[in-house]
């Protein structure tokens, strides 16, 4: 599995586990935007993590 589809996973599933336990709505369109900007920071999130 690439790294860039292990933190998109990682992303969908916070979101996931926000609307059970915290009960809220995050639309589809947030979803899809969260999802675009963590593929696009995902090196930058590397580097910081070195």
């Amino acid at each position: 599995m690439k790294v860039h589809d292990f933190a998109y996973q990682v992303a969908m599933h916070t979101i996931r586990v926000l609307e059970e336990t915290q009960h809220y709505k995050i639309p589809e369109t947030t979803r899809k935007e969260v999802g675009e900007k963590v593929l696009k920071d995902v090196d930058d999130l590397l580097k910081k993590a070195k």
